[in-house]
C-alpha cells in the first residue's frame, strides 16, 4: 500500500472515531438538561414565597395550596402563600402594603392597580435579567411586542398573563331580555343605538332591576370606543386619537367623543336607565348573580358568553360597537410583577415559568382539586363543582389563559380563536410605546386624585356635564396637566423618531 493511500485511510479512520465521540458527547449533552433538571430542585436552598391577588379569600384556599406546594417543592424547592384580597379592597391594601415596605414577592397588577405610579415609587424590580434566564419557555410563548408593552423606559417591569389582547368594546346583555324585547343586536353599531332598548327594558322591567351598569369613563373599552388611547396611567391626562397620522397628545376629558359620551351617559341617568345607587357599589358580582343588572359595557372575548353565563347563571349576547384593536394597554391589563421587597426574586421567576408552562400546577390553581372543585368531562375539559369551597373564576390573572381547562358549553378551539384574535386584530400605531411618568410624579399623583373625585359621577350621569368638566379640567390644570401633557408628547415624538 503506497504511502499516501495509507495516510488517506487512517485519515478516514480518525475522522469516523471524532465523529462518533462527537455523537456520543451530543447524546450525553441532550440528556444532560432532563438530569439537571432532576437535581436542580435539591440543589436549591429551600424558600417561601409570598403572592397578592385580587381574588376572595377561598374557604379550601388551604387545602389547594397543600398541593400545589407539593409540586412546586419537587420543581424548585420552594412553598407558597397566597394573600387573597377582595376587588374592592385591593388598591387601597396594595397601596399601603407597598408604601409601608410589606414583604412579598409577586403581585397582580395593571395600570388599574397603580402599575405605572408604583414602577416610579420604585416598588418593583426590572426583570430583564432574569426572563430568559429562569423563564425561557415562558418568554418564548408570549410574542415579542407584548414585553415591548411591559417595558417602563428600556427595562421590563411586568410578566404578562396572556389572555385576550385584542380589545372589542361590546354591549353585553341578558340573552331572556334581549329576546323578551325584541332587541336586535346586529342593528345597534354605537352607543346611542340602544337608547330603544333601554326605554323598552325600563318600561317593563320592575323598579329594583338596574337596567345597564356605570361603566368608568377611564377604562380601555370606553377608550377605544371613543377611539382615543391614554398614554400611561389609565385616567391620567393625556391621549392621543387612534386614527391619524399626527401623534399629538392632548386632555381626552376636553375631546369632542368624550363630552358626547358623559352626555349621553348623563340623559340615560336622568330617563333612569343608569342608577346612581351603582356607582356605590364597589364589587357588583352579587348584583350579576341575583340577575338585576340586565346590561352592561365590557370587552368581547372568544368563549366569554360561557363563561359569564358560569359566573352569573345569566347568558349574554353582545352588540358590537368596535373592531378589535391591540394597545399597549390591552396587553398591560393584567400581570404579575415582583416586589422590590422580594428576597428571592430569581425564584419568584422560577415560580412564574412553572405558572405559564406546566398546564397542571395553572390550572390546580385555577380550579382547584380534581374530584373535590371540579370534574374532568374530557381530556381539556372541566365541569365546576357547585359550592365546593375553591372557584377562582379568574383564569386570565393567573397566567397563561390558553393553558386553562374549559368550562362546559366552551369550544374545544377557543384557545387557538383568541390567539388567532390576537394576531389578526389592528395593532395601534403607538403599540410598544410606554411613558415613563417619573419626571411628573408628583403631578400624575395629584391628577390620578382629582380624577377619582369625579370618575364614579361622570360614570353613572350624576353630574351637569359642562359646569363639571369645566371644574375637573380646571383642577386638573391647577395640579400641573400641562406638564403631564407635554412630557408625555417630549417622549412620544422621541418614540416616534426612534422607530424611523
Amino acid at each position: 500500500m503506497g504511502k499516501s493511500r495509507f495516510m488517506l485511510m487512517m485519515l478516514a479512520v480518525l475522522m469516523t472515531a471524532a465523529m462518533a465521540l462527537s455523537g456520543c458527547q451530543e447524546q450525553k449533552e441532550a440528556a444532560a438538561p432532563s438530569a439537571a433538571a432532576e437535581a436542580s430542585a435539591q440543589a436549591l436552598a429551600p424558600v417561601k414565597l409570598k403572592w397578592v391577588l385580587r381574588i376572595p379569600a377561598q374557604k379550601d384556599g388551604e387545602l389547594v395550596l397543600a398541593e400545589v406546594n407539593k409540586k412546586l417543592k419537587e420543581k424548585i424547592n420552594a412553598t407558597l402563600e397566597i394573600q387573597f384580597i377582595e376587588a374592592a379592597a385591593y388598591n387601597e391594601k396594595t397601596k399601603l402594603m407597598i408604601a409601608a415596605g410589606e414583604e412579598f414577592d409577586i403581585m397582580f397588577t395593571s395600570p388599574s392597580y397603580q402599575f405605572y405610579e408604583n414602577v416610579a415609587k420604585g416598588a418593583f424590580l426590572p426583570l430583564d435579567d432574569w426572563i430568559t434566564k429562569y423563564s425561557p419557555k415562558a418568554y418564548e410563548k408570549i410574542p415579542a411586542s407584548f414585553w415591548d408593552a411591559m417595558k417602563v423606559g428600556n427595562s421590563i417591569y411586568g410578566f404578562p398573563n396572556y389572555q385576550i389582547v385584542a380589545r372589542q368594546t361590546v354591549l353585553s346583555i341578558r340573552k331572556d331580555m334581549a329576546e323578551k324585547y325584541g332587541i336586535d343586536t346586529g342593528s345597534i353599531k354605537k352607543l346611542e343605538d340602544y337608547e330603544p332598548a333601554l326605554a323598552k327594558m325600563k318600561a317593563g322591567e320592575a323598579q329594583d332591576k338596574f337596567i345597564m351598569a356605570g361603566s368608568s369613563i377611564t377604562s380601555m373599552d370606553i377608550m377605544n370606543m371613543l377611539q382615543l388611547e391614554t398614554l400611561g396611567a389609565e385616567g391620567s391626562p393625556g391621549a392621543v386619537e387612534l386614527a391619524g397620522t399626527d401623534y399629538k397628545v392632548f386632555n381626552q376629558y376636553e375631546h369632542p367623543a368624550f363630552v358626547n359620551y358623559v352626555k349621553t351617559i348623563r340623559s340615560w341617568a336622568e330617563k333612569g336607565y343608569i342608577d346612581k345607587d351603582l356607582s356605590l357599589i364597589k364589587n357588583a358580582d352579587e348584583l350579576y348573580k341575583t340577575g338585576k343588572i340586565l346590561s352592561r359595557i365590557n370587552n368581547y372575548k372568544p368563549g366569554g358568553d360561557v363563561e359569564e353565563q358560569t359566573r352569573y347563571g345569566y347568558e349574554p349576547v353582545y352588540a358590537f360597537l368596535t373592531e378589535p384593536l391591540v394597545t399597549t394597554s390591552s396587553i398591560t391589563g393584567t400581570m404579575q410583577v415582583i416586589s422590590r421587597t422580594s428576597k428571592n426574586p430569581e425564584r419568584a421567576m422560577m415560580f412564574l415559568e412553572l405558572l405559564n408552562t406546566d398546564k397542571d400546577l395553572y390550572n390546580m390553581l385555577v380550579y382547584g382539586i380534581e374530584g373535590k372543585h371540579y370534574k374532568k368531562t374530557g381530556e381539556n375539559s372541566v365541569e365546576l363543582i357547585p359550592d365546593s369551597g375553591y372557584s377562582t373564576n379568574v383564569a386570565w390573572m393567573l397566567g397563561n389563559t390558553l393553558n386553562a381547562y374549559l368550562l362546559p358549553g366552551v369550544s374545544p378551539d377557543i384557545p387557538k380563536q383568541i390567539d388567532d384574535l390576537n394576531k389578526s386584530a389592528k395593532v395601534s400605531r403607538i403599540i410598544g410605546f410606554t411613558f415613563d411618568s417619573e419626571p411628573v410624579k408628583s403631578e400624575l399623583a395629584q391628577c390620578m386624585t382629582i380624577k377619582e373625585k369625579y370618575a364614579a359621577g361622570f360614570s353613572h350621569g350624576m353630574f351637569d356635564v359642562d359646569s363639571t368638566l369645566a371644574a375637573m379640567n380646571k383642577e386638573f390644570k391647577a395640579a400641573g396637566m400641562d406638564k403631564i401633557i407635554a412630557e408625555k408628547q417630549k417622549q412620544l415624538d422621541a418614540w416616534v423618531a426612534a422607530k424611523k
